[in-house]
C-alpha cells in the first residue's frame, strides 16, 4: 500500500523561496534547460522540504543572476551533489 506525504498532498514540500537554514548547492555548471530534469529527480529520489531559486550576486562589478537548489536536510543536499550533479555534463561542455 503506498501512503501519501503531506507535503506533497498540500504541496508544501516543494518551496518558492529559500529559508537560510536550506543548505545551499549551486546550480551554476548546470544548462539552464535542465531545471525541470533537476526538480523531477529532487522529487523522485528525495523526501524533505527544497527550494530551486535564483539570487542576484555581486560578482566584481556586475550583478549576475545564480541559481540554487536548497535542501533543508544537508544530507539530502549531500546526495543529490554526489548522485546528480556529479553525474551532469557542465553547459559548455
Amino acid at each position: 500500500m503506498t501512503s501519501i506525504d503531506p507535503r506533497d498532498w498540500y504541496r508544501t514540500r516543494r518551496l518558492s523561496w529559500m529559508p537560510v537554514h536550506f543548505t545551499r548547492v549551486s546550480l551554476e555548471a548546470i544548462n539552464i534547460f535542465a531545471f525541470e530534469d533537476i526538480e523531477s529527480w529532487i522529487e523522485e529520489h528525495t523526501q524533505g522540504r527544497y527550494a530551486v531559486c535564483s539570487y542576484p550576486v555581486n560578482q566584481g562589478s556586475k550583478l549576475v543572476s545564480k541559481t540554487y537548489a536548497g535542501f533543508e536536510n544537508p544530507v539530502e543536499a549531500t546526495y543529490f551533489s554526489l548522485s546528480y550533479l556529479s553525474n551532469q555534463k557542465s553547459w559548455w561542455s
